[in-house]
């Protein structure tokens, strides 16, 4: 007669003709609960476990595979999905060079696109949190931009997440009024560029200290 031994508590328990012949009975995929006499706990059975002879005890699941460790493979996307996203609309390679230079500085994973068609299908599939981009980008007055557009009319509750800049020689930098007659966050003058990082260190401070209440209170409402 076979022992069946409780995970729980460790106790044995006889398994008798009725619960051996339950057990071959049983149809593939069920399981048979007997309660544990001195625990009360569940004790799960099923046939493809039952062995000839000796105590029952349910397989635990294998371990992880870990192979890949010794590789140093993995999918990038697990590794940076918490990191913020940036996208970068900049035909200057110059001034592209310093975008990026200064995203990647403040931690964010800065990608580029080469016209608005890509960037407005990113926009698509992608949560940006900031966007920098040129104002004479793809060829296209500001007026004209269709991405632009896209950012002017896009649905405040996507908008207030993404802090979006424009570049461009019509800027002052720091203008405030000027970034808001553009829907913009925050506007940059050409000639400032190569100082970028230490213009967004002093930004986006702001803007998350001005807004950042606000926004989490409409995280909490789900709005």
């Amino acid at each position: 007669m076979m022992n069946i031994t409780c995970n729980a508590c460790g106790k044995a328990h006889k398994a008798n003709a009725k619960i051996e012949n339950s057990l071959r009975k049983l149809p593939s995929g069920q399981k048979l609960r007997l309660k544990c006499s001195q625990c009360g706990e569940s004790i799960v059975l099923g046939r493809d476990i039952l062995p000839g002879g000796g105590t029952i005890h349910v397989k635990p699941p294998e371990p992880p595979d870990t192979s890949w460790l010794a590789d140093g493979d993995y999918e990038e996307e697990s590794v940076v999905s918490d990191i913020p996203q940036a996208m970068v609309l900049v035909q200057d390679e110059k001034t592209e060079e310093q975008v990026v230079g200064a995203l990647t500085g403040l931690g964010y994973r800065a990608e580029t696109v080469d016209n608005v068609a890509d960037a407005i299908e990113k926009m698509q599939f992608f949560e940006y949190s900031s966007i920098v981009m040129q104002a004479s980008f793809d060829g296209q007055d500001l007026d004209e931009n269709s991405f632009h557009e896209l950012m002017s009319s896009m649905s405040m509750s996507r908008r207030r997440y993404i802090f979006y800049v424009l570049l461009g020689p019509q800027f002052k930098t720091f203008y405030n009024l000027q970034a808001l007659a553009c829907s913009a966050n925050l506007v940059v003058n050409d000639k400032d560029t190569a100082h970028f990082g230490v213009i967004l260190r002093k930004a986006i401070p702001e803007y998350e200290e001005l807004f950042g209440p606000f926004m989490e209170e409409l995280k909490v409402q789900g709005r």
